[in-house]
């Protein structure tokens, strides 16, 4: 399988505070790259953060999805310890700016995190161990969709716990 981002191996003993750093990175670097794609294709992208067998944090090439789901092959050739994925071009009949229940259900049913982005440019964690979302950042701190409108979709919290999300989504 062919690798679409990869960093440098990280030193024996490094802390789990510093493969999350690297994970994050892996992260917002394979968001940033879809945002543009995802917009103007109008769909969802998504794949898989882990590492190799050389210790280095990688990220799947991406899938393409459709407008409101992707569902990528789990790959069998890395750790996985999280998924990614974007939430596609703005469009006033979704609520685009959280994860929604199915994506953190998703990662709970197979114990990993997910990182989200969103039409506005922000960047969502999915802690799965504490079942909440996280802002990693907020209104373009990634590419934002040119028709994303701020607002729409009510005050934005920086962090919902399962039921505080399901509350917000009307679920």
């Amino acid at each position: 399988m062919r690798q679409f981002i990869a960093i440098a191996v990280l030193a024996a003993g490094t802390s789990a505070m510093a493969q999350d750093a690297a994970e994050l990175v892996v992260a917002k670097e394979v968001l940033t790259r879809l945002q543009p794609l995802s917009f103007e294709k109008r769909r969802e992208y998504c794949g898989y953060i882990g590492y190799n067998a050389d210790g280095i944090i990688i990220a799947t090439t991406p899938t393409a999805g459709d407008q409101a789901s992707c569902g990528a092959p789990f790959p069998r050739d890395m750790a996985v310890t999280a998924s990614y994925h974007t939430h596609g071009d703005f469009d006033a009949g979704y609520f685009n700016e959280v994860p929604s229940v199915v994506d953190m259900d998703g990662d709970a049913e197979f114990y990993m995190n997910g990182y989200v982005s969103t039409p506005g440019g922000r960047m969502w964690f999915i802690d799965t161990q504490v079942l909440a979302t996280y802002q990693v950042c907020g209104i373009g701190c990634l590419p934002k969709a040119s028709g994303f409108q701020k607002g729409k979709d009510g005050d934005i919290a920086d962090t919902y716990d399962y039921d505080a999300l399901r509350e917000k989504l009307g679920h």
